[in-house]
């Protein structure tokens, strides 16, 4: 049997050059790419973070709508819920004072993640005792 040398030539394979530049290429679209995908990801996370935190602010403002006027006070409260965030409430008069008969409270909540002093999400709202409005 005689060897043909022929088909040898004949088949068609890759070479050295042709292969670097499809890695090259490859890489070229992969890296920015898998930019793309760790930036997509990092804002799933903080989506994740501020939807925690928006949710802790309004159950906090629904806890304080349902406490009575003497008991509204600024308070500070780690670890809220069981979530690591840390929520803060501030009172301040903003119409009177406590020994007034009418006063205006200006009640903040910030949110924030435990430990850091980044303020996540603020809700503010106004509380009043004995407010009469002139018709």
């Amino acid at each position: 049997m005689k060897f043909n040398h022929k088909i040898l030539n004949t088949r068609k394979s890759f070479t050295l050059v042709e292969f670097v530049m499809t890695i090259v290429v490859v890489a070229i679209i992969a890296i920015p790419l898998s930019l793309l995908v760790q930036e997509h990801l990092n804002s799933l996370l903080r989506s994740e973070d501020y939807t925690v935190a928006v949710n802790l602010a309004r159950f906090e403002m629904e806890n304080v709508k349902n406490l009575n006027y003497a008991s509204i006070v600024s308070g500070s409260f780690p670890n809220y819920q069981g979530y690591s965030f840390d929520v803060i409430r501030t009172v301040t008069f903003a119409q009177g004072d406590g020994l007034s008969p009418e006063s205006l409270k200006l009640v903040q909540v910030d949110v924030r993640r435990s430990g850091s002093v980044t303020v996540l999400f603020s809700l503010m709202t106004y509380i009043a005792r004995n407010v009469s409005y002139g018709l």
